[in-house]
């Protein structure tokens, strides 16, 4: 598939440059499934009911990506943007969060620790049971 020039440019620019293992596995992860892996169902990558935060991060297709902050629908805020760059580039102040932060500081911040890269966002798990997860 291909892929936004920014997006590239940013997997280059990454590479060598991780500031952990888990960064690492972050791009290498992300640049992959952008170019091969289309998610019909949607990546729920970081899922807000993981984090004290309540930040989620959902990946659409194979490079269009939802950041929002929040809970129910009386509580959550959202962005989508069309590639990666932009949406580490979301700050997460204007989404409800309390701090004047990007996703990706956030990410880096965590180390990236409530990333998950198999999991559909259609089907979770609530106490142990395979639901249908419907964010609305």
């Amino acid at each position: 598939m291909d892929q936004f020039e920014e997006d590239i440019e940013l997997f280059a620019r990454m590479q060598g440059n991780y500031q952990s293992e888990n960064e690492e596995n972050f791009f290498r992860n992300l640049e992959y499934k952008q170019k091969y892996e289309v998610t019909a169902c949607n990546d729920l990558l970081v899922w807000e009911k993981e984090n004290d935060d309540l930040i989620y991060f959902v990946r659409e297709e194979y490079h269009e990506y939802l950041v929002g902050h929040g809970y129910d629908e009386d509580d959550w805020e959202e962005e989508h943007v069309m590639k990666l760059a932009d949406a580490l580039a979301v700050n997460l102040k204007p989404l409800g969060f309390e701090r004047d932060i990007t996703l990706w500081q956030w990410l880096k911040e965590t180390d990236y620790k409530y990333v998950k890269y198999n999991r559909n966002y259609d089907k979770v798990y609530y106490d142990g049971e395979r639901k249908t997860f419907l964010p609305w």
